[in-house]
């Protein structure tokens, strides 16, 4: 009987004899961009929120910029540029930022953006009451401390100066401010959202796109509208922007196949070969730049991976290149903490390594013994292993179970869904041992180092710290790099951190993934972001053929107060 490993293997490398038809063409070549259609998107996952002040899941980012314009945002290079800012400045050595608004900018509600939204919304955000995972990001604000632990009413470091002018002061010099001030979490909130979180608000900002009524039904879609306001002249061309979540992989081939998506990233490994091999939809396909680390975290403050010589073990025992061959195509042995594509990757740090005799060692450190020829010894407990449906670990799971075997780990799979995945692995004391996955945030080391492993990042729920990690060295290096404005020093730095990281083991880190995202011959002037995947501002549909209706896609009373009376056919082909 082949094992399930071979299976995965064979099937992921020899195509399963996956065909695929041609892609829909697009209407002209170089004709100006139109208005109107709706951009078609899936995922296997879902999302548990929309909030800036909540943002908790691997997919929310795309959305919330979607519906969020901040201060300040990535151009294609990663660099920082104005965004609802005019211009800033930087002041004090470092310790001051001003930003003059641009002024008749206006909420989807239709009120004007001023300075004093800009405080409301931050200190909304970063109140103790709301439940934000990146609320340690911005310590360096003055007043943080004593407003996190409601010794202040308002935080004494966001100073409203004029209508249209909001100014930042720092306790400190911190070299990552402004790009974490690029992410969605400080975004302006519409003043419906109030000055405090509360998780019955629905979103409300100044991006290009809005909710409409009953236009996110959880768990099954998110349906979002032009904001015709938005204030970028002209933009965005697009009607609107569908997520359809829950939707598997091989659903998701056979929707797009047939024009019902426009943008693909979730794959099977037998769908990722033929579309990459097929001449005719290779050339409307890439992979992402490399700026994603997975690995096993593993909870330090549950058994038995309280002790660091087991945690050595996992990072000696996994054999990393059987893991990669799971997925050839997306997948890269990844060993260190930082990935490659990265600014502060470290290509002269040792990383974890795979040795089998190594581990068996540590585990005999640990005080668990394990002898490979008879199976005894080791850890006397099944260890639950917690992964998502459809996940790439569902797969990867039942490879490193096989290998931690080998070592007296015995691991046994547990499949939720992805929002419970997410709250179990991030809640205190529940999951021992789980994937664990990062995305950059802004182009950074930081971006990894600091919310997945300092002490900081840990909360008794939704913490980012899922192997909630503490090192009281680590911290400090970690705090040194972000006071310190070179370059080069804070590189010295961050490298030392991820030496610990290395050793300590809260993870054993595995691969690297590469997502591919093929997207329809007629799809224009999508933006791959730098740091979250989609930015559909720009994006138009120059569809050939099959006219679609809003009134179908939005349903008729959506379609009515969205987009008012009328004939209802709002075309991909304008």
């Amino acid at each position: 009987m082949r094992s399930p490993l071979a299976a995965v293997l064979a099937c992921a490398l020899l195509g399963c004899g996956t065909d695929l038809p041609a892609p829909i063409p697009a209407a002209t070549d170089g004709r100006a961009p139109q208005r109107g259609g709706v951009l078609e998107l899936a995922s296997f996952a879902d999302v548990r929120g929309l909030d800036p002040a909540n943002l908790s899941d691997g997919l929310a980012p795309q959305m919330l910029a979607a519906m969020f314009a901040g201060l300040v945002d990535f151009a294609d290079d990663g660099s920082l540029v104005p965004d609802l800012a005019e211009r800033f400045t930087e002041e004090d050595s470092g310790t001051t930022f001003r930003f003059v608004l641009r002024q008749g900018v206006r909420f989807h509600d239709g009120e004007e953006v001023t300075a004093e939204d800009v405080k409301r919304s931050v200190e909304r955000a970063l109140h103790p009451s709301a439940p934000n995972p990146f609320a340690s990001y911005f310590e360096s604000i003055a007043g943080f401390a004593d407003y996190q632990g409601k010794k202040a009413e308002h935080l004494e470091g966001v100073v409203v100066e004029g209508r249209y002018l909001v100014t930042f002061r720092l306790s400190r010099p911190d070299a990552i401010f402004l790009p974490v001030l690029g992410m969605p979490v400080l975004r302006p909130t519409c003043r419906s959202a109030g000055d405090r979180y509360e998780d019955t608000w629905l979103p409300c900002g100044a991006g290009p796109f809005k909710l409409p009524p009953g236009g996110w039904d959880h768990g099954r879609q998110l349906r979002l509208v032009r904001h015709e306001g938005y204030f970028r002249p002209g933009y965005p061309l697009l009607d609107g922007v569908r997520w359809t979540f829950k939707v598997n992989q091989t659903s998701q081939r056979f929707k797009m196949t047939r024009g019902e998506l426009d943008v693909m990233r979730d794959f099977l490994a037998p769908d990722l070969i033929a579309f990459q091999n097929d001449p005719r939809w290779k050339p409307f396909g890439a992979f992402e730049p490399d700026k994603q680390v997975n690995g096993e975290a593993m909870n330090v403050e549950v058994p038995p991976f309280d002790n660091v010589e087991v945690r050595r073990a996992v990072a000696a025992a996994i054999d990393r290149e059987q893991l990669r061959r799971v997925r050839p195509m997306n997948l890269r042995v990844q060993t260190k903490p930082v990935p490659k594509g990265v600014p502060g990757y470290d290509a002269e740090l040792p990383g974890q390594r795979f040795d089998l005799d190594a581990a068996l060692a540590h585990m005999k450190k640990a005080g668990l013994p394990f002898d490979p020829a008879t199976g005894k010894g080791g850890w006397p407990h099944p260890i639950p292993y917690l992964v998502y449906k459809e996940g790439l670990s569902e797969a990867t799971g039942q490879v490193l179970a096989q290998q931690l075997a080998r070592v007296g780990l015995r691991l046994e799979l547990r499949i939720v869904n992805y929002p419970t995945f997410v709250a179990i692995r991030g809640r205190r004391k529940q999951a021992a041992i789980a994937p664990g996955f990062w995305q950059q945030d802004f182009p950074d080391a930081l971006s990894f180092l600091e919310p997945l492993w300092t002490t900081g990042a840990i909360n008794d729920e939704d913490s980012n710290n899922t192997s909630f990690y503490s090192n009281k060295i680590y911290d400090e290096l970690v705090e040194k790099a972000r006071r310190e404005p070179s370059a080069e020093r804070r590189k010295r730095l961050t490298s030392e951190a991820q030496r610990i990281l290395v050793d300590e083991a809260p993870w054993a880190f595995t691969y690297g993934y590469q997502w591919y995202v093929q997207q329809q011959a007629y799809v224009r002037d999508q933006r791959q972001h730098p740091v979250w995947s989609l930015d559909a501002t720009k994006a138009w549909i120059d569809r050939a053929s099959g006219p679609v209706s809003a009134r179908r896609l939005f349903g008729r009373e959506a379609f009515a107060s969205i987009f008012g009376d009328g004939d209802g056919e709002t075309r991909r082909r304008p």
